[in-house]
């Protein structure tokens, strides 16, 4: 009986606590999780990654493999709850970098956040592609232009994955 009172009492308390969490997580989409989205000119760098401006484009590079990522559009729906970003990547598996070689293999995507499903915390799931692909890499993706050094299943560590931002809009 008491382990019964315990586990009502812990589902109980993670339900309060997700739904207060969850929607903060989507509420304002000039924000993420409390942190102001960069400017036109601006990058953030953090820990986990590099958030870019849309039109902006980070190079990112594990061993051989080279990318160069550009989200093309990004947008809300339902009231900032969902979040969407189609993207082209330019990508170069050769090992030599250079992106104006005709093996370039050129390709687009689309990633996206939506409200997540499931009853309660811990036994939500996200039912978006919160991830943008490049090659043999998928790399955890937040709204607008964030792009992480790790895989969206994976947790944060050393991968060998090496981002670069650039002023760049264009590959030419």
């Amino acid at each position: 009986m008491k382990g019964t009172i315990a586990l009502v009492a812990f589902f109980t308390i993670s339900l309060i606590f997700t739904n207060g969490r969850a929607s903060d997580m989507v509420s304002n989409p000039e924000t993420i999780y409390g942190y102001a989205l960069p400017g036109p000119n601006e990058v953030r760098i953090a820990f986990s990654g590099v958030d870019m401006p849309p039109g902006r484009i980070p190079l990112i590079q594990k061993d051989k493999e080279y990318c160069a990522l550009k989200f093309i559009q990004c947008w809300t729906e339902k009231e900032g709850k969902e979040r969407f970003a189609t993207y082209e990547v330019y990508h170069q598996g050769d090992g030599t970098g250079d992106f104006s070689n005709k093996n370039v293999k050129i390709t687009q995507g689309k990633a996206s956040i939506l409200r997540p499903h499931g009853p309660f915390f811990p036994l939500l799931w996200q039912p978006g592609n919160p991830e943008v692909r490049c090659g043999s890499l998928r790399l955890a993706w937040d709204y607008r232009g964030f792009v992480c050094f790790y895989g969206r299943h994976d947790s944060p560590g050393e991968y060998g994955i090496k981002l670069a931002p650039t002023p760049w809009t264009d590959i030419s």
